[in-house]
């Protein structure tokens, strides 16, 4: 009885034991969730041209941060995909400054946002960390009488004591992000562009 007893208690204990550890391996995310800002303000102009709008990935790899925890390396990606996210902004762009958005057989101008960096540097000491965030971005805009080519970029950088974790990794991007966003909000040249040359 004695024996059964302790096989219970041992039972008992490593079945816990366990549960921690597999709540431990998933406390912890390999994907970081990113939400584009909405455009400010609708500039409420009919434009003319009807837009057609996809995103191209030119980053030599696709993880957006990476480092070494526990002896292992740590790769983390995006949610959604950096191509959706900039899928997403480029057509709020446009539709807030009066396009419309169109199939590729019914538009008369074609955007295509080349994203070439989505990445956070992660730098790690004994005592400190680094993080040097960096996002770079070229619009490509495309019409009947001519074609034009403009660079976003963005980067931030943050410190810290001992390590960094994902939650730190994320608000260096997202600043990021958000930073490169609001300047293809603002910027007029890619509009200008699209009407120019779909004359």
């Amino acid at each position: 009885m004695k024996l059964a007893n302790k096989i219970k208690t041992l039972s008992a204990v490593t079945l816990a034991a366990a549960t921690i550890f597999l709540t431990g391996c998933q406390a912890q995310s390999n994907t970081l969730t990113f939400t584009p800002p909405a455009p400010n303000a609708s500039m409420n102009v009919n434009q003319s041209a009807v837009v057609y709008v996809t995103t191209s990935d030119a980053r030599s790899k696709q993880d957006i941060a990476s480092y070494v925890k526990n002896g292992e390396l740590v790769k983390l990606n995006a949610s959604p995909s950096v191509t959706q996210l900039f899928q997403q902004v480029m057509q709020q762009n446009l539709v807030s400054k009066g396009f419309r958005i169109g199939q590729v057989n019914n538009s008369n101008a074609g955007v295509t946002v080349e994203v070439k960096d989505f990445f956070t540097q992660v730098d790690q000491g004994n005592l400190r960390y680094n993080l040097n965030s960096k996002i770079q971005v070229t619009v490509h805009v495309q019409g009947a009488s001519g074609k034009y080519n403009k660079d976003f970029n963005a980067s931030r950088s943050q410190s810290g004591v001992f390590n960094a974790n994902n939650d730190e990794i994320q608000k260096v991007l997202g600043e990021t992000f958000k930073d490169i966003v609001n300047n293809i909000y603002q910027d007029q040249e890619v509009a200008t562009a699209i009407n120019q040359y779909t004359r």
